[in-house]
């Protein structure tokens, strides 16, 4: 089913917002899904595997198993690898395939030699460090981000790790790669913004409330007006769940309906935080670049 995020918000039973998990959350869907989850056990992985099974949903998840998990109901594990290694896939059938890992385009083509034909939906969590313009929002119609280098089926791991500043690019590319693979009715992109919760092993948003307890001049990015959209991954997990579900298509931003700059949040974290258990209350000390606060 195609549509644009503004059908979708119009049109669908999710409610008032394309993140308004709650409005649905004491039904269950008419059908249950075979669902395959590739990756299943980082971040956001887990949260789908246990909404999914909440909503009587078969789960099966693909990942290296390398973390263990203890699920809340029966979950199919198959082991492998996206370089190289998808044998487990072959031969099977799900009607919604959900790739959470998938930062390079080469992984999209050699999954879809064994999963096309084979999976009804493929959804890609994406980024919306596809877009090009980053001094701006942006919404499913705005440019992509180019890709500069020599062979975008070429790239690893390494080489990713190597140049960061591959990764929006390569993103959009495993975007395309996906849509040419799949078709564009049975491909639906999802790029969330910062995603944050419980889970999160980066520190990149657990760390300013942490930071600014400790007191004493903070450094800061930018002058502290520079605006923030995160997601929380319990939230982007359900949604996903629900477009799944829906087989809604093709691309959607998934982030929350505001904007915080990093000075007010930084301040509103602290006094959350510090209301119950943390001392301290935080003051803009600076306004230059880059800004620092005291607390």
């Amino acid at each position: 089913m195609s549509a644009s995020r503004r059908d979708l918000l119009r049109l669908s039973a999710l409610a008032a917002s394309a993140l308004a998990v709650p409005a649905l959350a004491d039904t269950t869907p008419l059908t249950p899904m075979r669902l395959l989850i590739l990756g299943g056990t980082g971040f956001i992985g887990p949260y789908q595997v246990r909404y999914a099974l909440a909503r009587g949903h078969h789960v099966t998840v693909f990942n290296r198993g390398r973390q263990k998990e203890a699920w809340p109901g029966p979950v199919e594990e198959l082991f492998g690898d996206r370089n190289g290694d998808l044998k487990a896939l072959e031969g099977r059938d799900w009607d919604v395939c959900i790739d959470n890992p998938t930062t390079l385009p080469v992984w999209v083509r050699d999954a879809a030699r064994v999963l096309k034909g084979h999976i009804g939906q493929y959804i890609l969590i994406s980024t919306i460090s596809v877009y090009a313009a980053r001094d701006k929002p942006a919404d499913e119609t705005a440019p992509l981000v180019a890709y500069k280098g020599a062979d975008p089926m070429a790239e690893t791991i390494k080489s990713l790790n190597a140049d960061l500043g591959l990764y929006g690019p390569l993103k959009a590319l495993s975007e395309k790669e996906a849509q040419t693979q799949y078709g564009e009715a049975a491909t639906t992109i999802i790029r969330p913004s910062l995603i944050v919760g419980p889970g999160d092993e980066t520190d990149r948003f657990t760390y300013w409330p942490v930071r600014l307890t400790r007191g004493g001049e903070i450094l800061a990015p930018g002058d502290g007006s520079d605006p923030v959209q995160f997601i929380d991954a319990r939230d982007l997990a359900e949604w996903t769940v629900r477009m799944a579900e829906q087989r809604w298509s093709p691309s959607f931003a998934a982030t929350s309906d505001t904007m915080v700059t990093a000075e007010p949040s930084s301040g509103a974290l602290v006094r959350t935080w510090t209301s119950k258990e943390l001392p301290g209350t935080v003051d803009r000390v600076s306004t230059k670049s880059p800004a620092t606060w005291k607390s």
